[in-house]
């Protein structure tokens, strides 16, 4: 099975070959561990707390299928997901910066974390130019 995503193809060209999606083939089920179109091949809990501010947004919507919402004191959310890859719950706890937490797992922590210190040496400091 290979996943494509469309925006990334240069250059297509129609071949008139054609192929059969088999009858027990079900996308949502393909999908069910992922929090857009990264299969992966594990199996993970992910936790994470949200400040006020980024529960608004996930009230708004449904992250995933799993998801289960806990509302928490001060207008907090906690949510919890099952997915089967860590890259898009790192990239979607980016994106909400410092009004995100994650609880578990401690993989996706760690992750986190190397990212933040090379967030850090990038932008700790004075700007430094390189080349012209």
């Amino acid at each position: 099975m290979r996943t494509f995503v469309l925006s990334r193809l240069s250059k297509p060209v129609l071949t008139g070959r054609r192929f059969t999606v088999p009858k027990k083939f079900d996308l949502n089920e393909y999908l069910r561990g992922s929090l857009g179109l990264f299969k992966g091949q594990d199996d993970f809990e992910v936790v994470v707390e949200l400040d006020a501010w980024a529960a608004d947004d996930v009230h708004a919507r449904r992250l995933h299928s799993s998801q289960e919402l806990t509302e928490t004191p001060g207008g907090m959310l906690r949510v919890r997901l099952w997915l089967d890859s860590l890259e898009e719950a790192e990239r979607w706890v980016l994106s909400l910066g410092t009004h995100a937490t994650v609880i578990r797992p401690e993989k996706l922590r760690e992750r986190l974390g190397k990212v933040t210190e090379q967030l850090w040496q990038r932008y700790g400091g004075p700007m430094v130019m390189h080349g012209g």
